[in-house]
């Protein structure tokens, strides 16, 4: 393959002489062997404890009625380090294109933007770029982008920590213009194969963790130097941003209200609450943790639920998809986030097995689990934005 290398192969005959039962998988990038150790063996046998040393990869030993699984993971293909070109240009576009929405935020245009009319269909389009006006977007994007860096770095480390090869995170810019925030958001991509639900729920759980616990004090700060405007405002829709001279309402969720009981000047009257940039960044931060802790698919929802009740995933996802078909008519946009969580998971909200079977993944991570579906409850927006 283009740009790739085969590693030096491993012995897996040292292995296979330890095996009563084994079968080898070989996938795109790496070779799982998975078996049985013959009677007599465990994990402290001394041949077994070398044969570990000397393995190169992942090791799972599960011992379980008297028997111990064995699941190993070796990668075959090996992609040469090379300078992270691509995130890094994604990560400037999505600097840029967050810097523009703040400017606008602040009533400024850094783009001179014209607009090119075909018919009925008119296009905006940056004529010239002017960088101190751009610079005024700093208070807005620069949290936001440390916001969704940690939420992604969390994936990351979490997942170098369980010997997951795992790329760096992909910004995705996106005109302001068309997106208020200039961004759709950011993703890594897990390049190994999962084993156990324990290495899923670590990986799924520690994105939203990061982001609830940076978004949480930035929206209470922000929420104290917001202040009331004459406005419509109603229960669902209590806060508003000015962009390009426009308002924009945004929903409110029981975690913002009680921030906003508690932070906010104003709040509950008559008025408005327009959001200063640090308030809108936790809003912001909430709102992405709340999308990703839908239990669909491979969101982080769907790996924290899969790997809490694996017998009963498939089922909740099901009914969570159909919940958003009659919300897309409160907000459209639920509709659209149903349409990408199909698209990117080929049409299935189910998530895939793992290898290994674990029988529990421990007290302490069922705990935090559940916490973790009561963080979605207190964060979920059913109405996150109106114009």
């Amino acid at each position: 393959m283009m740009g790739q290398k085969v590693v030096k192969p491993v012995n897996l005959g040292r292995w296979i002489s330890l095996l009563d039962d084994y079968h080898i998988t070989n996938l795109q990038f790496d070779t799982v062997l998975r078996g049985v150790l013959r009677s007599g063996l465990s994990p402290t046998s001394p041949e077994v404890v070398t044969a570990l040393d000397e393995w190169p990869g992942a090791a799972y030993l599960q011992p379980e009625g008297g028997l111990t699984e064995v699941v190993l993971v070796y990668q075959v293909l090996e992609v040469p380090r090379r300078v992270p070109w691509l995130h890094a240009g994604l990560f400037a576009a999505t600097l840029m294109t967050t810097l523009a929405a703040g400017a606008l935020m602040a009533g400024r245009d850094p783009f001179g933007t014209q607009v090119l009319t075909f018919g009925v269909v008119s296009i905006p389009y940056p004529s010239e770029v002017d960088w101190q006006v751009l610079l005024l977007g700093a208070p807005f994007s620069l949290p936001f982008l440390g916001i969704l860096m940690a939420h992604e770095m969390g994936h990351y480390i979490a997942a170098v920590a369980h010997r997951v090869r795992v790329t760096l995170p992909y910004f995705i810019p996106f005109p302001p213009y068309f997106s208020i925030i200039g961004t759709v958001g950011a993703f890594i991509r897990l390049k190994s194969p999962m084993v156990r639900r324990v290495v899923l729920f670590d990986v799924g759980a520690s994105g939203p963790i990061a982001s609830f616990v940076l978004s949480i004090p930035l929206l209470a700060v922000g929420l104290r130097l917001s202040e009331p405007i004459a406005g419509d405002v109603s229960l669902a829709t209590p806060f508003a941003i000015e962009f390009v001279g426009q308002t924009v309402w945004l929903g409110n969720s029981l975690s913002t209200h009680l921030l906003a009981a508690l932070f906010a000047p104003g709040f509950g009257g008559e008025s408005l609450i327009l959001l200063h940039p640090f308030a809108l960044v936790g809003w912001l931060g909430l709102f992405v943790t709340a999308l990703n802790l839908l239990p669909l698919g491979q969101l982080d929802g769907g790996h924290i639920l899969y790997a809490l009740i694996p017998e009963h995933h498939g089922a909740i996802a099901k009914i969570f998809l159909f919940v958003l078909i009659p919300m897309g008519f409160v907000w459209w946009g639920w509709w659209a986030w149903a349409f990408v969580v199909l698209f990117v998971n080929r049409g299935r909200v189910n998530h895939p097995s793992v290898i290994q079977h674990e029988k529990t993944i421990g007290r302490g991570r069922q705990l935090l689990g559940w916490a973790l579906t009561a963080m979605f409850v207190f964060t979920f927006v059913p109405i996150p934005l109106e114009l």
